[in-house]
């Protein structure tokens, strides 16, 4: 039995392809079963409360924010943990003077963390872990997903809209916005993620029914995935690595009991060299 499994392992390394992800970007406006699972972690168990909303990755580590509303640890938190397993606290600091339930969904611009907190973001040195700045967005109230592409930013609430905002750069502004979908069938938009390899954003969703939608950057729904059981009532996104590979998978927090945050594989995985030492260790 193991030699035969070793076969199939060596046959797919053979083949030209590793494509082990479902296929995305193809049947426009259908609804895929699942998603594949690479990871997990109880964000409880690394000292958070069961009230986190966010996640974001700086280029290094994960962000995680969470919430003092109903019962949270007291004040607003951002917790900063490593994006490779085993998953490590490496430290959790206040929320600048955040109100409520403070920021929700983060996205980072190469510089910065953004977090969106009611009608405004606030913006994060990924250094020092302090409020560097500030924008005002009316888009909606309060602005819940956070997401970047490089030019705009991305933001939804507790209605079907994605909003596409412009901000011209400076601390304390006002930025624009302009409508850019409204192709997700459900109220309650609590994340996006731009993935730069599909040219899209994923958005997730607190429905209760665990929906993830991908959406091209004409605002046009490509497809739809369930998250369900695992992830019911999702909180953020972001795109991050997954073990070191260079594809950037979707990591996506889920508000659950406990709450914890899940990696979504959503593009290939190449097999590189040092997987191999993963490979043997299975026989």
């Amino acid at each position: 039995m193991k030699a035969l499994a070793v076969s199939i392992l060596v046959l797919g390394v053979a083949m030209a392809s590793q494509d082990m992800a479902p296929t995305t970007g193809i049947s426009h406006g259908g609804s895929e079963s699942a998603l594949t699972e690479l990871d997990y972690f109880d964000v409880e168990a690394l000292g958070a409360s069961n009230r986190c909303v966010g996640v974001g990755f700086d280029g290094t580590y994960l962000w995680v924010t969470d919430g003092a509303e109903s019962g949270g640890l007291g004040d607003n938190k951002i917790h900063i943990i490593t994006v490779t397993s085993p998953h490590t606290l490496v430290g959790s600091y206040d929320q600048d003077n955040t109100s409520s339930w403070g920021l929700r969904d983060l996205c980072f611009d190469g510089t910065y963390m953004f977090g969106s907190e009611d009608n405004q973001v606030d913006y994060y040195d990924i250094s020092t872990y302090a409020k560097a700045g500030m924008y005002y967005c009316y888009a909606v109230s309060p602005n819940r997903a956070q997401g970047w592409d490089g030019t705009y930013f991305y933001t939804g609430s507790f209605t079907n809209t994605v909003y596409q905002v412009t901000w011209d750069g400076v601390s304390g502004s006002t930025a624009t916005y302009t409508t850019f979908s409204t192709a997700i069938a459900n109220n309650g938009i609590y994340g996006a993620a731009y993935d730069a390899v599909n040219n899209c954003l994923w958005c997730s969703t607190a429905s209760g029914d665990g929906m993830l939608y991908q959406i091209d950057m004409t605002g046009t729904l490509i497809t739809s995935y369930s998250l369900s059981p695992e992830s019911s009532t999702s909180g953020g996104c972001t795109m991050g690595p997954y073990e070191g590979l260079p594809n950037d998978q979707l990591w996506v927090l889920a508000q659950a009991t406990p709450d914890g945050v899940y990696c979504w594989q959503v593009n290939d995985l190449a097999l590189q060299p040092a997987t191999w030492g993963a490979i043997k260790s299975m026989f």
